[in-house]
């Protein structure tokens, strides 16, 4: 059967084939087509024209039809009839036809799918140029905002013009420049008449510019002509000169040292200058002892005066110079930072290279020289002192009052030089990390207030006027603060050299334990004293200070960090007597400090001694007795007065507390006194009264 069926199917093959050979052999040949893609062709097409909606009812119909002949392919296969298998192909036949279907669905949903997506790829690449094309419009709108912020920012050049204002320029201004009946309604015609006329207004003064300095090239000329005939007198005013010298010789008129004076005098700083115009003037006036010189580099002063010529003009020019020449200085070599703090601190610190000297004569042939430098940076005047003396002073106490940096401390009154009185030089100081101005006085020299005065320069009045003008120019000096104290000072000066030569004679026999007063003072003491002086010692103020029975003194400031210490002891047998001496800097104007501690039977001070106390009392206040009756120059033995006197005190306290049977009699009685006490507070006779030899009595 099979075979039959073959036979059958082959049958209608082999008729169709001989009709299709009939066929072509009289029909014409059609030209070769790609069929696949004309089959593409149809289907894209056939795609486009048909609905989805359709198609996809279409799918699910198919797939359901396909559902429903699995299931009775399944029912017929489990039933195994003989008419069950043609059914079963038949079936077959059925679900595969609709799979044709279905894949020809799946394919035009497939070019659907590919239009779908060419679509929408055409119309996002045509979005994505909009909004490219969006972007550059935003950025083209963001370039001109700018520009035109740019353009409102601009400023024309006429804005710099200080133009005049338009009252002035209505007031002043021709009407046919000025044409009112347009500018006063129009602000920019208003505009250009201002800076036409401001061009008029220039063009005349740079007429007038031009005119004038044709009359200063004249001048100018007329003023070099003059030069050079003044030059050529020099040869014959020199020549005169020299033929003059004999007779300035001969009446003692040193004509050329003072010319060559005054022309370096030229090329001091302003403040030595006052300085120098004002002593230098004195001296001709009211004191002849007195000598005033200039000395240092000449060359380096005058580089200097130069120098500082040169950058007033610069300050005036350019600020763009100043640029450059920071910028260079840039490119410099770098210093290690030590190097440049200690560059810095030169510069600061740095001298004057002229000096002004004062030396003031004493009549004995002492004298004291006063180096005045001014320092240029820190815009203050110092003093360093030097001290000729005639005979050669032996003794560490005795140098130590002629020292350089005590000789003039405290010549007036709180004036010890122990800082700058410029406070700026302390912020100065503290800004390059240096120390305080007294830790470079040793080097530079001591900046008393007298100098500053001396030299014109007055910082408490000058600060002062700053606050009530407020105004903070630098001080500069003034001719009126000098002339007010030179002479003052150098009187002062003066005084204190005596004063100090008087004391250091005085302080150097007492270092060698000689207590000799002068003959016309031995008849207002007693005779010789059974004490005896030793240990002279110098003392500081820090060692002052450690002394218990010092602190009474201390505490009512009757001493200071400005007095000069010493110590010593005056002793009689056991008796020990501690003597704290305090010597001022004025001395003899203001009395030397005594604080006394006794060391006999106990120790004794002015805290639990009340003889010890008026003892103290009898050297501190009744000092002036001892000179009252020497007239002047009593200073010159005060100090060896006071010291007889402590001796004498000492022999009584210790005479009459034997007699008094307070002490044992351990020294016996060399002093007339009357009562070796009195009153309730048990004095003692230190009083001396020029009776009958000498006696001694209770005040």
């Amino acid at each position: 059967m099979v075979k039959d069926a073959i036979t059958d199917k082959e049958a209608p093959l082999k008729k169709r084939r001989k009709t299709t050979s009939n066929a072509s052999s009289t029909i014409t040949k059609v030209p070769a087509v790609d069929i696949y893609q004309t089959v593409i062709d149809y289907e894209e097409a056939e795609a486009s024209s048909r609905d989805p909606e359709k198609d996809k009812e279409l799918f699910r119909k198919a797939c359901d039809d396909i559902r429903t002949m699995m299931d009775e392919i399944t029912e017929l296969k489990t039933k195994r009839s003989e008419d069950s298998k043609g059914e079963i192909i038949g079936r077959r036949i059925k679900a595969s036809l609709l799979f044709v279907v279905l894949k020809k669905l799946n394919r035009l949903e497939k070019f659907r799918t590919k239009t779908s997506r060419d679509t929408m790829n055409r119309v996002k690449q045509q979005v994505d140029s909009y909004h490219l094309q969006l972007q550059n419009l935003l950025y083209e709108i963001e370039h001109l905002k700018k520009e035109v912020t740019k353009c409102l920012q601009f400023k024309s050049k006429d804005e710099e013009i200080e133009l005049v204002t338009v009252e002035e320029f209505y007031k002043e201004a021709p009407t046919t420049l000025s044409r009112p009946e347009v500018t006063q309604t129009n602000p920019h015609q208003l505009k250009l008449a201002r800076l036409e006329w401001e061009l008029e207004q220039r063009k005349q003064l740079s007429a007038l510019c031009s005119k004038l300095q044709t009359a200063k090239e004249t001048v100018g000329k007329e003023i070099q002509t003059k030069k050079e005939r003044l030059d050529n007198l020099t040869p014959r005013l020199k020549s005169i000169l020299e033929v003059t010298k004999p007779l300035q010789e001969y009446l003692g008129l040193p004509l050329d040292k003072i010319r060559k004076q005054h022309q370096v005098a030229y090329l001091l700083p302003k403040p030595l200058y006052v300085l120098y115009v004002q002593a230098d003037a004195y001296r001709e006036a009211c004191d002849t002892l007195m000598l005033v010189s200039v000395s240092g580099d000449e060359e380096e002063a005058r580089l200097l005066k130069n120098t500082k010529n040169e950058e007033k003009v610069v300050e005036e020019s350019d600020s763009d110079q100043e640029d450059n020449s920071e910028r260079d200085k840039r490119h410099h070599r770098k210093l290690s930072r030590s190097d440049r703090l200690e560059e810095r601190k030169k510069r600061l610190l740095l001298r004057h290279p002229l000096t002004v000297h004062i030396t003031i004569k004493l009549k004995d042939g002492n004298s004291v020289q006063l180096s005045f430098h001014y320092l240029m940076n820190l815009h203050v005047v110092t003093v360093k002192t030097r001290l000729n003396l005639e005979n050669t002073v032996h003794g560490s106490s005795a140098l130590d009052l002629i020292a350089p940096n005590k000789l003039l401390s405290g010549l007036f009154v709180h004036d010890l030089g122990l800082d700058s009185p410029n406070v700026a030089n302390n912020y100065q100081l503290q800004h390059l990390g240096l120390n305080c101005f007294s830790s470079y006085i040793s080097e530079l020299g001591v900046p008393y207030i007298w100098v500053q005065r001396v030299a014109g320069l007055d910082f408490m009045g000058a600060r002062t006027a700053e606050i009530m003008d407020g105004k903070s120019d630098s001080v500069e000096p003034k001719t009126s603060v000098s002339q007010a104290s030179v002479e003052s000072v150098m009187r002062a000066v003066r005084q204190r050299l005596k004063a100090r030569i008087a004391l250091c004679k005085q302080v150097q026999a007492l270092e060698n334990g000689s207590v000799v007063l002068p003959h016309n003072q031995r008849s207002c003491f007693p005779g010789k004293s059974s004490s005896s002086l030793s240990g002279w010692q110098l003392l500081t103020w820090e060692e002052y200070q450690a002394y218990p029975h010092t602190q009474p003194f201390v505490r009512e400031e009757a001493v200071g960090r400005g007095d000069i210490f010493y110590s010593m002891v005056v002793s009689r047998g056991t008796a020990k007597l501690l003597v704290l001496l305090a010597v001022k800097c004025d001395y003899p104007c203001t009395p030397s400090v005594y604080c006394l501690h006794l060391n006999w039977n106990g120790e004794h001070h002015a805290g639990n001694n009340d003889a010890v106390r008026d003892m103290e009392r009898e050297m501190n206040v009744y000092w002036l007795e001892l000179v009252k009756d020497l007239g002047h120059g009593w200073g010159s033995s005060l100090l060896v007065a006071q010291m007889n006197k402590l001796m004498s005190c000492l022999d009584l306290y210790l005479e009459a507390a034997g007699s008094t049977g307070i002490a044992p009699a351990e020294f016996s009685r060399e002093r007339i006194f009357f009562k070796p006490v009195r009153g309730r507070n048990r004095c003692r006779p230190y009083k001396f009264l020029h009776v009958s030899g000498g006696i001694f009595t209770q005040r």
